[in-house]
C-alpha cells in the first residue's frame, strides 16, 4: 500500500493537518525524548472547553493528537475524539499504549470513532523495548493491541486502523525486520520508521546512532520492505528519513509554514512547526487565526528567498541520512565538538566499538 492509498483509505483530503496536544506530560520517561522534562507536572485540555470552538476544523485534512504527550493521561480523550469527529474529519492519536489495560480501555477507543491509532514502539522483546521505551515492555504493547483488536471484532468496527512508529537505533536496528512481520500478522496498515537524533547530549544513546553503522541500515530498510511485498497483508511503509543526497533540496522546497498548525493543551496556536505563534484559539478562534494578518505575514516572510528564518530551520521532516548534523543535534555538536564526531565516524568505520569509544571520551572529561 502506497502512503496516498493510505491517506485515501483514513478519508484524509489535501488540507493542512492540525497537531492537537490534549495534554502535557508522559506516564513513561523515554531516554531519547526531548519533551517531558517535568514528567509529573501533568496538564490537560478539558473536553468542554476544546467544544467551545465550533468552526474552523473543515480547514484541516486531518486532526493528528499526541505528537510531543501522552494523550490517554487526559480523562476527557474520548470525549474529545467523539466531539472532533462530529467535524466530519479523520481523527489521528499516537500513544505508547501503556493506558490500554483491558477490553473497556479497548472498546473506549473503539466507540469514540478514532479513526487511526499509532503506536510507538522499537522493537519484539521486553530486553529491546525497555531500554528504550522507559521501562514499558513489549509483552504490555502487545497486549494493548490484541485488546484493540479484539474490541474491533467484537464490535464490527474497521476503526481504528492500527499504525506503528519505531525509532531506528543500533540496539534495537536487527529486530525491525522482525517488528515489520509482527504489524502485517497483527492488521497494522502503517509503519515508520526514523532515526534516533541525538538533540542534546546523551553519553548513554550517542553510540546507538546509525551514522556508524549506515550500511547494515540501508540493509535492515531493504528487508522490511521484502517481507511486506511478500505478506498476504498490506501495509504502507515510510522510511523516508532513510533517504540521501536530497536534504538540501527538501529543505529548500520546505512547506511546512501551511501544511501543519499546532496547538498545545492551553490553545496555543503556532505554524512552521512551533516556531511561529499565531494566538489561542478558545480566546480568537481557529478560523481567525489562519485568516489573520500575523499569519498572512508570516507567510510572505518565509516564502522570501533566502530567508533567514528557513536557513536556520532543522526540524525532522527535512532530516537527511547522509548529514552528520542530522544525527547530532546543535547541543550535541557544541557539547562533543564536531572533531571528537568526526575522529568516532573513522573509529567505527576502522571496525572499532564506537560505544566505548564515547565512553573513552567521557572518562576524559
Amino acid at each position: 500500500m502506497s502512503r496516498t492509498e493510505f491517506k485515501q483509505m483514513l478519508g484524509i483530503r489535501t488540507l493542512p493537518s492540525l497537531h492537537l496536544e490534549v495534554s502535557l506530560g508522559c506516564n513513561i520517561s523515554c531516554a531519547m525524548c526531548t519533551f517531558h522534562d517535568d514528567l509529573k507536572k501533568f496538564r490537560w485540555m478539558p473536553a468542554d472547553r476544546l467544544k467551545t470552538v465550533t468552526q474552523g476544523f473543515d480547514g484541516f485534512g486531518l486532526v493528528h493528537i499526541g505528537d510531543g504527550s501522552e494523550p490517554l493521561i487526559n480523562h476527557d480523550i474520548f470525549e474529545i475524539i467523539a466531539y472532533l469527529r462530529t467535524q466530519d474529519i479523520p481523527v489521528s492519536l499516537q500513544t505508547n499504549a501503556k493506558l490500554i489495560r483491558n477490553a473497556g480501555d479497548a472498546e473506549n477507543l473503539v466507540r469514540s470513532g478514532l479513526t487511526l491509532l499509532s503506536i510507538s514502539f522499537d522493537g519484539v522483546t521486553d530486553v529491546t523495548v525497555k531500554k528504550i521505551r522507559g521501562g514499558l515492555g513489549f509483552s504490555e504493547i502487545a497486549r494493548a493491541i490484541d485488546l484493540i483488536n479484539e474490541a474491533k471484532l467484537r464490535l464490527g468496527s474497521d476503526t481504528p486502523y492500527l499504525a506503528s512508529n519505531a525509532v531506528a537505533m543500533r540496539c534495537n536496528l536487527d529486530e525491525l525486520p522482525q517488528l515489520a512481520a509482527y504489524l502485517l500478522d497483527h492488521q497494522f496498515r502503517s509503519f515508520r520508521v526514523g532515526f534516533l537524533e541525538l538533540r542534546k547530549p546523551n553519553d548513554q544513546l550517542v553510540g546507538e546512532l546509525l551514522i556508524y553503522e549506515k550500511l547494515r541500515a540501508y540493509q535492515v530498510v531493504k528487508e522490511i520492505k521484502s517481507i511486506i511485498e511478500a505478506h498476504q497483508n498490506s501495509m504502507s511503509f515510510n522510511d523516508g528519513l532513510f533517504d540521501t543526497d536530497n536534504s538540501q533540496s527538501r529543505r529548500d522546497t520546505c512547506t511546512g509554514y501551511k501544511d501543519r498548525f499546532y496547538v498545545d493543551w492551553s490553545g496555543a496556536m503556532t505554524t512552521c512547526y512551533g516556531k511561529k505563534y499565531l494566538g489561542n484559539i478558545f480566546e480568537q478562534g481557529l478560523s481567525a487565526l489562519i485568516l489573520s494578518d500575523e499569519y498572512k505575514g508570516y507567510v510572505r516572510e518565509v516564502t522570501a528567498p533566502n530567508n533567514s528564518t528557513c536557513a536556520l530551520c532543522r526540524f525532522c521532516e527535512v532530516m537527511s541520512f547522509d548529514r552528520i548534523s542530522d544525527h547530532f543535534g546543535r547541543r550535541a555538536v557544541d557539547h562533543y565538538s564536531m572533531d571528537a564526531i568526526i575522529q568516532s565516524i573513522e573509529y567505527a568505520n576502522q571496525g572499532g566499538e564506537v560505544r566505548e569509544f564515547w565512553l573513552a571520551q567521557s572518562a576524559l572529561a
